[in-house]
């Protein structure tokens, strides 16, 4: 019915506008952080975070309601997935805030080579494009972990998922150990590192969920042998 459809398309901007400012939201932690506005680090990594949302919006098809999907799902997971995703937001605030008082008010890193800066730059943005290629690909692309039966839930083998199981975590494992780099803050490799193990371990977690429950998925897995790097893990 149009009426359902129009509220339906509201939902969808309402939950595309609140993924940017959720990503505003995290860099004024910076900010705040650095006390001062003329920063250029967390300038580039606005910059750079507010075009990664962009891309992943961008990417996906016309009319879907993905972004609506994913906004209401955090209250359908599993305890422990909730759990995990707490202490990842916190760590990531962590990182955040470790990352201003450094680079922005005390110079606990020092100078970095703009090489680095670069480098963090190229690494972040390979993960964004890997994490909405990943989004893009899976239509069952979901921010908690659940087996989507009411959607018909089956295994996605195309594209990114012929070479791992989940790219849309190594995007976002790339971008994670971009940020340090991106905003010369060595010291934040240490709540990143942290947020890269929670990372791994639902990545470990997931997949077995997937592998007891989601039919199909175990043939899968035997053919495509890594979870999230081709060769290690």
């Amino acid at each position: 019915m149009p009426g359902r459809e129009g509220d339906g398309g509201n939902r969808n901007t309402r939950a595309i506008v609140s993924s940017y400012v959720g990503v505003l939201v995290y860099a004024a932690l910076v900010f705040l952080a650095a006390w001062r506005v003329v920063y250029w680090q967390g300038i580039l990594y606005t910059v750079l975070a507010v075009a990664g949302v962009a891309l992943t919006h961008g990417l996906v098809p016309a009319g879907s309601t993905l972004a609506t999907e994913r906004a209401g799902e955090a209250r359908a997971g599993r305890d422990w997935d909730k759990r995990l995703l707490g202490a990842f937001f916190l760590v990531n605030v962590v990182m955040f805030v470790t990352a201003g008082l450094d680079s922005g008010r005390f110079g606990w890193t020092g100078g970095v080579p703009i090489g680095v800066t670069a480098a963090g730059v190229a690494l972040m943005v390979l993960g964004q494009v890997l994490f909405a290629v990943a989004r893009r690909q899976n239509a069952f692309f979901s921010s908690t972990v659940r087996i989507q039966t009411e959607r018909g839930h089956r295994v996605c083998d195309a594209g990114l998922y012929r070479a791992v199981r989940h790219p849309g975590y190594l995007g976002m494992l790339m971008s994670l150990l971009a940020f340090p780099l991106v905003l010369n803050s060595f010291w934040a490799f240490v709540p990143a590192g942290i947020a890269s193990m929670l990372l791994l371990a639902r990545t470990w977690l997931e997949d077995r969920v997937l592998l007891d429950e989601l039919s199909g998925y175990r043939e899968y897995a035997d053919n495509v042998r890594w979870r999230l790097i081709p060769g290690v893990f």
